[in-house]
Parts: C-alpha cells; structure tokens; sequence
C-alpha cells in the first residue's frame, strides 16, 4: 500500500538536532537548556522520531537517557546532516551575492526636504546594508511597489484607498498652504477663497503629481480651468519656491515640517493654511502584499514611521506654545 502520511509529518531536521544534542547533554533538561527549548519539546521531538522509525531509540533512568544500539546508530548518521544543515547558513551568508539590499522609492521632495536624517541614521545602524535610493513621483513609486522593482515607496496620497496588492502604513498629514510674498494681499486676508486666488498667477507643480490633481479638482468644482492663470510649472518643490519668492506668481502646495525648518530664517515666502480648501496628502509607506519583509526593511520602514511621528509631535508641541 502506497505511503499517504503528509510532508510535514515526517522527519525533521530540528527532531535529528535534538537527538544529536541529547547524545551530547545525556539528559532531556540539558539538552532543552542547550537548544532554548523547553523539555518536554525536546521530549516530543525524540518522541517522534521513535514513532517515525517505529523503534526505541533511548531509555530514560531517572534524571539520565541513554541511547539504545538503533539511537546511537541514528546519531551517528544524523550528526554530519545536522552540521551541513547549519553550515548552509554561513556559506550562504558568506556569499556576495546574497549581501542584504534595500530599494526606496520616492519623491525628489521627501528624498530632499523629509528623509536625509533617517537615513543618515538608518545607514549608520546598517551598514552592510546596501540601499539605493529612486526618484521619481508618488505615482510611479507605488507602480514600482506593483511591480515588485523597489521594496518600500514613501509617497504621498490624497486618499487611503489603495491596490489589494499593497500594504500602506500611515504616518502624517501634510496640509495644503498657500504660498506667497510676505505682505502679498491674499497673506493678509483672513479667510481665503477660490475667488481670491485666481486673480493672481499660479505656479503650478508639474501634470500627474497628487498636488496638481488636488488643484485642478477643487479649481474645477467652481470654474473654468482656463481661467487659471498658470505662469510656470514646477517639477520640484524647491522650484516652486524660488520662483514664489521671486513674486513670478503664488503656490498652492503640501507642506512637511522638513521642509519648513529647512526655510527658517527665509524672509521672502509666506504661508496660508488653506486646508478647509484643498484638505491634505496624506503621507505613507507603502510595501507589496504577499512578499516576505526582511529585519532590515522592517527596521527602515519602522524608522521612517517614528521619524515622521516626532516630526508631527514636535509641530503640535511649537503651535501649543
């Protein structure tokens, strides 16, 4: 009759570990000690290993095991198997190729205004890590994640729904400012509308970025697009600001508090809380569902989370002031 038992009943190395360990240790406590297993995990394992043979293989007298003739003839086979097995590990290791790699994708303005210091310090924790670094706008990130070409993507999102594919973790809000000269008219208005703003040029952030399509949607609920007066489109934030600060024109735009300590002591921009307008992005780490995440991922990702997080509850703390 054909053998029907199940894989994963059958033998295991960790069962041939522990009989090895035993002819070592002579009793079940020493060997549990030696392995970091409980007793009678062991007892179990040596148990099985009976069941799977269908013969004794030690004798227990008091606080001592003994092999039998049949457990000392399965150490002696078993103990080169056990010592390959655990040698697998270090000559994998050992191998160029396997040196652990972390790919980020995200945009130029959380690459420039939010990340350095987390990755300075993750970099410094690991340094036998090899991680590389992309590029490219929120969109394409997450096409990245899709596609299984980057292992994390940091990018913002204007809401939370996402693909079945992906896992996103939360970590901040970015609300939109208005953005202009100190001493512009709309900075010394109370309340701003859509009817204020576009009665001044706009310096837009490039097609296809989350903060463009915010813009364009809430411009459009009341208005003609057209009626924009669009006089230079950014493709990076840093962009944006030099141009505002040379009066070309205002910017609607997601600000982090990266990128507003990197402006301290800059006299030349001002800014608007123009939320209850054009609400927030949210910001997130994104990963693929489905995919094993090393230590050193969950290391990165939990950083940037924690990052973030202070980096908001040092905001609330300065406004409770």
């Amino acid at each position: 009759m054909a053998n029907t038992r199940r894989y994963y009943k059958e033998l295991r190395i960790a069962q041939l570990r522990a009989i090895v360990e035993l002819s070592k240790c002579g009793s079940f406590a020493a060997t549990a000690t030696s392995l970091g297993l409980s007793t009678p995990s062991v007892w179990q394992q040596i148990r099985g290993l009976e069941k799977e043979f269908d013969m004794s293989l030690v004798v227990v007298q008091g606080q001592q095991v003994e092999l039998t003739g049949q457990g000392e003839t399965l150490v002696e086979l078993a103990r080169p198997v056990v010592q390959g097995f655990d040698a697998i590990r270090h000559d994998f290791c050992s191998q160029e190729a396997v040196t652990p790699t972390l790919s980020v994708a995200a945009p130029n303005d959380i690459l420039v205004y939010d990340l350095p210091s987390a990755i300075r310090s993750y970099c410094e924790s690991f340094p036998d890590v090899s991680l590389s670094l992309v590029d490219l706008p929120s969109n394409p990130c997450r096409e990245l994640i899709d596609r299984g070409e980057v292992d994390l993507a940091v990018v913002g999102q204007l809401d939370m729904a996402t693909s079945n594919s992906l896992l996103v973790d939360h970590v901040c809000d970015l609300p939109f400012m208005l953005i202009c000269k100190p001493g512009h008219p709309l900075h010394e208005l109370e309340s701003i509308n859509l009817v204020d703003l576009v009665k001044y040029p706009l310096i837009m952030p490039s097609e296809g970025t989350n903060s463009r399509s915010r813009i364009e949607s809430v411009f459009s609920q009341s208005l003609p697009l057209h009626d924009l007066q669009v006089a230079f489109e950014a493709s990076t934030k840093s962009l944006l600001m030099q141009y505002v600060g040379m009066n070309f024109g205002i910017a609607i735009a997601p600000v982090s508090e990266g990128f507003k300590r990197q402006l301290e002591g800059e006299p030349h921009l001002a800014f608007s809380d123009v939320t209850h307008l054009f609400g927030v992005e949210h910001i997130t780490v994104v990963r693929r569902r489905h995919r094993y995440e090393s230590s050193h991922q969950v290391a990165f990702r939990e950083a940037l989370i924690e990052h973030y997080r202070k980096e908001a509850a040092g905001s609330k703390s300065q406004k409770r002031r």
